[in-house]
């Protein structure tokens, strides 16, 4: 019992797992050749002069790679006899067969099973065709007697897998790394794939299956998808961002990019950026790649917004700043326009201060809440043109005045408004106190916030 003991512990410093299994395997083995080795009458067997005759183990120092016992005519290294007789018992010391030459490293993390149990499983013990005598070659021929599943029903394959080369990704034996893989997944891949290396050096996003795990949306031995992806469109973006998802489709509004075509990618690169989230070009440069020209929406035509802000002389703010997001949601929104916050897209709305919260997220929304007010720019007097404007119950929308985006003229107003089919005009004029202005609704009026003009009341 103390020497099994002592035995196992031997086997633990060399290869510190799987002795057991692997020492039973090589005994019985041993065994059954000691077993082969015995006349019908159950006598043992004379043990001849060399075990490689034409009647014994002819092929034994056939290969092109002989094992080195077996090159020197030496089979009792491996195998021991009993009493010179044709029956064998333990190889010397009782450890495993292949351990007694070849020492290993300790062990890792991950280990081959075979390497754990059998090296016989990959290894022929006498000879073979190559100098590590691994049954069926070096390449995926060996693997494949095992592995064969790697590949299958794959009608597109990784370089390496198609041209038999396990070895570039894999170690045989054991490995740090899951999967046998030689180095970290992601460092292993870069390894090859040197363009997204060269990217994530000066990358301000980067996605994280990209730093960490690029099996997380492409097959490494291959695929039935370009890229070898592991699903289709958004169904891969699903496998991690399944809430997100699942609330944009509830959407009134859905960007349509998400919902067609091309989907994330649209907007998004899959690897790396020099945009924050990912992003293919910097906010407002995005909008406009599409925005470009006049587009059918789910609601109606979208006019060319490029061609809008192109040769303008007034910006809206969040404009000046190349920020389309301050007013729109990028992936859909419950209001119209996918608008972050609500704002009548009509002419006329009877007045609800929440109508707004759009644009009183930065604007004073005293410029419409009080009848005389100093908050605002555009009155008579101490009259509030806004508020007479729109705070009333058919209340004149923003947009009836001020264009969203861009304008001629000053204080974003309109040249002209959509009123039904009918393009309305509307003329302005600032002055350096008030100024006039001449539209559909009326004759002209004029204002001045230092001295208050008595305009001639008119239809409205």
């Amino acid at each position: 019992m103390a020497m099994k003991q002592e035995r196992g512990a031997r086997g633990d410093r060399r290869r510190g797992r799987g002795l057991a299994p692997r020492l039973a395997l090589v005994l019985a083995v041993l065994g059954g050749v000691a077993h082969l080795g015995r006349a019908q009458d159950g006598a043992p067997i004379q043990l001849g002069p060399s075990c490689v005759t034409a009647e014994c183990h002819a092929d034994i120092n056939q290969g092109q790679f002989l094992h080195g016992p077996v090159n020197m005519g030496q089979c009792q290294p491996c195998h021991v006899p009993v009493n010179n007789q044709h029956v064998f018992e333990k190889p010397a010391g009782g450890e495993p067969v292949c351990l007694l030459c070849h020492e290993t490293e300790q062990p890792k993390a991950v280990v081959h099973a075979p390497f754990a149990a059998d090296c016989a499983v990959c290894h022929d013990p006498h000879n073979g065709g190559n100098r590590y005598f691994v049954k069926g070659g070096l390449g995926a021929e060996s693997c494949n007697q095992c592995h064969s599943d790697v590949s299958a029903g794959l009608s597109m394959l990784h370089g390496p897998v198609a041209v038999g080369e396990c070895l570039v990704c894999h170690t045989p034996h054991q490995s740090e790394h899951a999967h046998l893989l030689v180095e970290p997944r992601a460092t292993l891949c870069q390894s090859c794939h040197t363009d997204v290396q060269a990217e994530l050096e000066n990358a301000v996003s980067v996605h994280t299956p990209v730093k960490q795990d690029c099996a997380g949306c492409h097959n490494a031995h291959g695929g039935n998808r370009e890229y070898f992806l592991v699903a289709e469109g958004q169904d891969l973006c699903r496998k991690c961002h399944e809430p997100f998802l699942k609330q944009m489709s509830q959407f009134k509004h859905p960007h349509e990019p998400m919902s067609e075509g091309k989907g994330c990618v649209a907007c998004h690169e899959a690897h790396v950026s020099s945009q924050e989230q990912l992003l293919k070009a910097h906010n407002m440069e995005l909008c406009l790649s599409c925005h470009n020209e006049t587009i059918e929406g789910a609601r109606g035509m979208i006019e060319n917004i490029q061609a809008q802000i192109g040769n303008a002389r007034f910006l809206h703010g969040p404009l000046r700043e190349d920020n389309c997001i301050a007013c729109h949601q990028a992936h859909g929104s419950d209001h119209p326009n996918i608008l972050e916050k609500a704002f009548p897209d009509s002419f006329y709305t009877s007045f609800e201060s929440e109508k707004y919260d759009l644009c009183f997220a930065c604007h004073d929304k005293q410029i419409i809440l009080e009848e005389k007010t100093a908050a605002t720019g555009f009155r008579n007097g101490e009259q509030n043109l806004h508020y007479l404007h729109v705070n009333r119950e058919k209340g004149r929308s923003c947009r009836a005045c001020h264009h969203e985006h861009a304008a001629n003229q000053p204080n974003h107003i309109r040249e002209e408004v959509p009123f039904g089919r009918w393009r309305m005009q509307v003329e302005f004029e600032k002055t350096e106190t008030g100024g006039s202005c001449s539209t559909g609704c009326h004759v002209p009026y004029k204002y001045d916030r230092a001295s208050p003009v008595q305009n001639v009341a008119a239809r409205e």
